[in-house]
This record gives structure tokens, C-alpha cells and sequence, in this order.
């Protein structure tokens, strides 16, 4: 059995080695017995999101992610009909801004979102946002970790679900991540699976169960003990 993954802008928006979270995610199907197919798709393309079993964009320069926000929004209404039929999408770093009402740039402008969520961001470029965090999501109490580069803050927080409990850096947020169906976003940025295994699981799992696959609960030591051991030093040191 074949899945397909949509890996979007991978040559604007994969600043920080995001697309590590293509491969931990293709190896973890794989493991699954699951054959991938990666579609890449940029600006010059037109997007289509049927068919596809996941959909992927991580972070990239603010100029960059704008290009893609307005690439985005030509096809918004396949992208939202997607994101309804509970296609599992992520969304890393600031690409996860446009999944919101919109951004302020810092020249005043106003960069138009895809509407899934109610929040909107407020960029400045006099200073950058920098720090590792812990994110914790009320409900579930499950911790995430990772480290922060943005230059932007969000000045609306609705649709954002999960506390900041703790920043090592100048991080000024107070909330993060936003989730509706299957679709996940988060300001976290690189290989954000590698650190926090219980997505990447959570990703695998729904894709398995869509494609009508068994799924296999597997372990994987290494990235449990990243998470692990990041999660402990982050919650030691002193902010």
C-alpha cells in the first residue's frame, strides 16, 4: 500500500533543515510496510490537495513565507475543503502564521492568511524572537519542546491552543500551536518529529487509519530520549 505526501515549497520554506521532517516521517511509514510517494510543489506550480495522504510546509525567511501566503490563498478553497476532510497536515515554524487571519508586516502591510484560524501576527525586524521553549497543552497535559527564530508575535492568540510554561531566551509569546482536524501547526522549527516523537506518531497513526492500513505502534528510543532528555534540561535551567 502507497501513501502520498505534498511537501510544499520545499525551496523557499525549509530554512532550518525542516525537511528533516519529511524523511523522519517517510522512514516512520516505511516502518509501517507503507510505500511513499513525495510530491514537491513551489510557486510556479498550481496545488492541488486531493488525493494526498499529507501535507507539509516548514519555515523560511519572512519574505519567503509572504510568497507563499499569496501562492496559498489562489488555491485556498481546496486547501480548506482539505483541512475539513481531515487531511493530516503540519505545519512548522512560520509557515503556521498563515494558517491565521493574516500578518502586519513591519512595513505596514497586510498579508492575507488562509482564515482557518481566528489568530493574526505583527512582525517588526528591529529584533528577532529567539529562544528554546516548552509548550504544554492544557487538556492533554503533553509536553513539546523546541527551539524558536522569528520576528514575529502573535497579537491575536484565538485558535491557539498550547501554554508557553517556559522560555530560554527572548521569546515573548504566551501561547502556541493551533489544531483543527487533523491539521497541526506550531512555531517550532527544524525537525521538530525528531524532538517530539508524540507527533510524529500521532501523524503515522492517522495516516494508517485513512488509508485503511494496520497500524503498528513502534518504538523509537532515540527520539524518546531527545525529547527526554531536551524536556529535562529545558525545565532545570534557568530562564
Amino acid at each position: 500500500m502507497s501513501v502520498k505526501i505534498l511537501y510544499l515549497y520545499p525551496d523557499f520554506m525549509s530554512l532550518y533543515g525542516d525537511n528533516g521532517n519529511v524523511r523522519i516521517l517517510e522512514r516512520r511509514l516505511e516502518d509501517q510496510d507503507l510505500t511513499v510517494e513525495i510530491t514537491k510543489k513551489t510557486i510556479t506550480d498550481d496545488l492541488s490537495f486531493e488525493g494526498f495522504d499529507f501535507v507539509y510546509m516548514g519555515s523560511g525567511f519572512e519574505s519567503n513565507r509572504n510568497l507563499a501566503a499569496a501562492h496559498m490563498n489562489k488555491f485556498k478553497d481546496g486547501f480548506v475543503k482539505a483541512v475539513d476532510d481531515g487531511v493530516p497536515m503540519l505545519f512548522t515554524g512560520n509557515s503556521y502564521d498563515i494558517l491565521g487571519k493574516g500578518i502586519t508586516a513591519s512595513d505596514g502591510t497586510f498579508i492575507e492568511g488562509l482564515g482557518i484560524f481566528g489568530y493574526t501576527f505583527k512582525e517588526q525586524l528591529e529584533k528577532r524572537y529567539t529562544g528554546d521553549v516548552i509548550l504544554e497543552d492544557p487538556e492533554t497535559k503533553e509536553r513539546y519542546v523546541g527551539f524558536v527564530n522569528r520576528a514575529g508575535t502573535p497579537d491575536n492568540e484565538d485558535g491557539l491552543i498550547c501554554d508557553v510554561i517556559k522560555v530560554i531566551g527572548s521569546v515573548p509569546a504566551k501561547k502556541d500551536m493551533a489544531r483543527k482536524n487533523n491539521l497541526l501547526g506550531i512555531s517550532l522549527i527544524g525537525p521538530v518529529l525528531l524532538k517530539n516523537p508524540k507527533i510524529a506518531e500521532g501523524i503515522v497513526e492517522t495516516i494508517c487509519k485513512r488509508a485503511g492500513a494496520e497500524y503498528k505502534k513502534i518504538s523509537y528510543p532515540r527520539s524518546e530520549r531527545s525529547h527526554e532528555k531536551t524536556l529535562k534540561a529545558l525545565l532545570e535551567a534557568q530562564a
